[in-house]
């Protein structure tokens, strides 16, 4: 097993426990609970690294980049809590699922990475079943 595959796992669980939670979120909550959610979630990044002695210095470059993403993942979290107030929450959940294929695309565009027989398997069956749902 790769040695990412524990982090993985744990993120996803982690990600699972936000949609879950920010699902019974009221409409008319505001903004209180993407913020609470962004901070509760950078405390739980800092308990999970504390442990390994992890450097908090970055060079700016990297500080840019990770406050860029927090950006977009606060955006997403928004939109996402816009649209299932629309009573769009199945479109909302099929988009949504979507998100493990950006850094897949990401590394594949920027970094050059080949993907494996099986690894070209799991995406197709990752769309495939998105695809599924979208029709359901």
């Amino acid at each position: 097993m790769s040695e990412g595959v524990p982090s993985s796992l744990v993120a996803s669980v982690g990600i699972g426990l936000q949609f879950l939670a920010m699902a019974q979120v009221d409409g008319l909550s505001g903004l209180w609970p993407v913020a609470l959610s962004r901070a509760v979630s950078v405390v739980v990044i800092a308990v999970v690294l504390a442990p390994y002695g992890a450097c908090w210095t970055m060079p700016t470059g990297a500080w840019a980049a990770a406050v860029a993403a927090g950006m977009v993942g606060t955006a997403a979290i928004v939109l996402y809590l816009e649209a299932t107030t629309r009573q769009l929450t199945a479109v909302a959940t099929v988009l949504s699922s979507l998100y493990p294929a950006v850094p897949v695309v990401l590394a594949l565009l920027l970094l050059g990475e080949r993907l494996n027989r099986r690894q070209v398997l799991g995406l197709v069956c990752a769309a495939s079943a998105i695809g599924l749902i979208a029709l359901h």
